[in-house]
């Protein structure tokens, strides 16, 4: 068995690719298989892909699919995976190539099930900033771990607690890191954090969340956070929910609706879903930590005044 799994899903990358692929290639720790997973990219994805695994055949398992998309792609992999843990990393980004070294040494000294670390995020043609969840620093670890943790990319996880759980990525969703991620830690024993940063997030303008056009996918929200209900309600994670639902809809799902006229709609069926189902959400602790900006966001959302929020957001 090897140590890692890391499972990269890749559809219309050939740009990016042979950076992530080099970073994947070169790590320090030599215990690995690289699980690659092409989506049904219309590009040169393929002949990239062909060409680092005939360079590194010990270490890459390349694998095509028809497009079903980035779940149904880590899906695919995961179910070819042997290694004692799972990485996944997005093919559009790069990482430190001691990460698996590194993170391993961390998680046998402690006995950890999932590791979480800090990352970099990339704008093209600007400067790497430097992100480690400042906000949460001070919480218990599993509670920090729901709020914060919705990223695959920014972790390792111990592949038992997807197999022996059936755990997988929901299929036909965006938002479906968000709606997995988060539930992982109700079948950990222990989840332990480095305050080093290993992974490259790169943004690009043409992402599903900064599309300039509606997309009706947007409202995978609704489902993932009822998932998210399901699995924590009516247990000590009950607070940390309301203030998913805080986040992840009031204040973040307001935001991205206020880009779109036909997003008004959804703005008032959040304001409703947060007054029937969390009418005291103003009280939330976690709440309480955020900043004065955010708070009057979410003011003025549950009272659906958006020409305000428009204002206050320069739209």
């Amino acid at each position: 068995m090897p140590k890692f799994s890391i499972i990269v899903p890749v559809y219309n990358c050939e740009k990016d690719l042979p950076k992530c692929l080099d970073t994947l290639v070169g790590q320090t720790l030599s215990d690995i298989e690289i699980i690659i997973v092409n989506d049904g990219s219309p590009d040169n994805s393929q002949a990239i892909i062909d060409d680092y695994a005939a360079r590194y055949p010990h270490l890459i398992k390349a694998y095509a699919q028809e497009n079903r998309g980035q779940s149904a792609a880590r899906n695919f992999a995961l179910d070819k995976a042997r290694g004692e843990f799972v990485f996944f990393v997005d093919s559009d980004d790069y990482v430190d190539t001691t990460v698996c070294e590194k993170t391993y040494a961390f998680a046998k000294e402690n006995d950890l099930d999932i590791v979480c670390f800090n990352i970099w995020i990339e704008e093209e043609g600007k400067a790497p900033k430097f992100n480690d969840r400042v906000v949460f620093k001070e919480l218990d670890t599993d509670i920090k771990y729901v709020i914060t943790e919705a990223s695959p990319c920014t972790k390792i996880i111990k592949r038992s607690i997807l197999e022996d759980n059936g755990l997988r990525f929901v299929e036909n969703y965006i938002y479906e890191d968000f709606e997995l991620i988060p539930r992982l830690v109700l079948y950990t024993q222990k989840i332990g954090y480095m305050n080093e940063a290993f992974y490259y997030y790169i943004i690009h303008e043409g992402s599903t969340m900064r599309q300039k056009t509606y997309n009706k996918k947007l409202s995978s929200i609704y489902f993932v956070l009822e998932s998210l209900k399901a699995a924590f309600e009516n247990t000590k994670y009950n607070e940390v929910l309301e203030y998913l639902y805080i986040e992840h809809l009031l204040h973040l799902s307001t935001l991205r609706y206020l880009d779109y006229a036909e997003g008004v709609q959804d703005i008032k069926k959040i304001a409703g879903i947060m007054k029937s189902d969390f009418p005291n959400w103003r009280k939330n602790k976690y709440y309480q930590m955020s900043d004065f900006k955010v708070k009057v966001f979410c003011e003025l959302a549950a009272r659906k005044q958006i020409k305000l929020l428009k204002l206050l957001m320069n739209k």
